[in-house]
């Protein structure tokens, strides 16, 4: 016989609570500062490349170049994190992108250009895996939902702030200067997560074989954690990254300044939602909250296409902001509940190369069915990803340790 556990939610944990703990606020600083030399950046790029008398097709070909490499990388991102523990690949991977960055800014040709940016991918990839394994495992369980809010938070709020900057900042100093501000992130960066990440006291020192790829318990409920990554960042890249501009300049003929205003109801709507979501995440489960915020995110994404004006459009875009909130704090949580502690940096690498397969397929898909059928097939089709994995998830049981079953005592 089976008895479900005490539910009790005990005193309500707040924001500032989370910011309490230190290895948490500074992690979150650092991961802001990353973030807003990203966003600093982001925006310019394009631009810059354009400075070398490229096309718009070698245009693409640096920004892929990024997340080509990072792909490849990610694979290796858990072995090199074993091998070397997370303190190592946290500073190494964030002054490896900020070398790049510096070394783009300073770049004679178009060819050099890409190859510093695609380097910079390969210190994306090893960066972000060792910080979220860091995270996973030194935050407390029973509020890892929050930590995880808050640290989304932090990434959006970098973008947010540095996107505005990243014009100003390239119109006052020229456009290669955004750069060189990233790369001086990273640099501030690297030095604060040195100072604050500690490597597992029980790793093993003695360079020995760790868990790596084949070690994975290949389960239903790890490709459900790994199919709704993908799904979500193939959602964040093909819709909110391509689909959402295009639409709103060719079909409501918005300016790229009525553009940015639009896409920001979207993001400060998912800002708002974050910490609330992982605290869901806590109290009623992962899967309370990851189901319903994958089938809200395909349902607003599919009707986004029948927007007839700027005024549904952007109300569609908050309540997209909303869903995504809640589509995306609870997997990597999930993660860390279906992944034992020694396999983590392997399934983060496989979790992340998921991710990022969604992020680079989503765009290509998304413009492809754009291009031919019209933007509502391509807003249909972008949904079908979250359609999948809301089926798959829908199959598992929930994976809080607070919400499963325990068997009772036997007499």
């Amino acid at each position: 016989m089976e008895v479900a556990r005490p539910r009790g939610d005990g005193p309500r944990v707040r924001l500032r609570d989370i910011l309490r703990i230190r290895e948490i606020r500074v992690v979150t600083l650092a991961t802001f500062v990353v973030m807003l030399g990203y966003g600093i950046l982001s925006p310019v790029l394009p631009l810059y490349a354009r400075s070398f008398h490229v096309g718009y097709d070698a245009v693409g070909l640096l920004v892929s170049a990024f997340a080509a490499t990072r792909l490849v990388f990610d694979l290796v991102a858990g072995a090199l994190v074993n091998r070397f523990g997370e303190r190592a690949i946290v500073g190494a991977g964030a002054v490896v992108v900020g070398v790049s960055s510096a070394a783009a800014a300073m770049a004679p040709t178009f060819p050099l250009l890409v190859a510093f940016r695609a380097a910079g991918g390969a210190g994306s990839s090893v960066f972000f895996a060792a910080l979220m394994s860091y995270i996973l495992r030194t935050s407390p369980q029973d509020r890892l939902g929050r930590v995880m809010g808050v640290f989304y938070g932090a990434f959006n709020v970098g973008v947010i702030v540095g996107n505005p900057i990243g014009g100003l900042v390239a119109h006052l100093f020229g456009l290669a200067s955004p750069l060189w501000f990233y790369a001086g992130a990273c640099f501030v960066a690297a030095a604060m997560y040195v100072r604050t990440v500690r490597d597992d006291p029980a790793r093993p020192a003695d360079g020995g074989r760790r868990p790596g790829l084949r070690d994975l318990t290949w389960d239903r409920p790890f490709f459900a954690v790994l199919l709704a990554n993908g799904a979500y960042f193939w959602f964040a890249s093909g819709v909110i990254s391509t689909l959402l501009s295009l639409f709103g300049h060719d079909r409501l003929g918005l300016s790229p300044a009525g553009i940015g205003l639009v896409l920001s109801v979207l993001a400060v709507a998912e800002f708002a939602v974050l910490f609330p979501a992982g605290s869901m995440v806590d109290r009623l489960g992962r899967k309370a909250v990851l189901l319903p915020g994958l089938v809200a995110t395909a349902a607003v994404t599919a009707v986004t296409g029948f927007a007839s004006s700027v005024v549904p459009f952007a109300i569609v875009l908050g309540v997209m902001g909303v869903a995504s909130g809640f589509g995306g704090v609870p997997q990597p949580v999930m993660l860390a509940d279906v992944v034992p502690l020694e396999h983590r940096p392997a399934a983060i690498g496989v979790y992340r190369f998921v991710g990022d397969l969604g992020f680079v397929g989503g765009p290509l898909l998304a413009g492809a069915v754009a291009s031919t059928l019209g933007f509502e097939a391509a807003f249909a089709v972008s949904a079908i990803p979250c359609v999948l994995a809301a089926a798959l998830v829908a199959t598992v049981p929930e994976t809080s340790p607070r919400r499963r079953p325990a068997k009772e005592p036997s007499p």
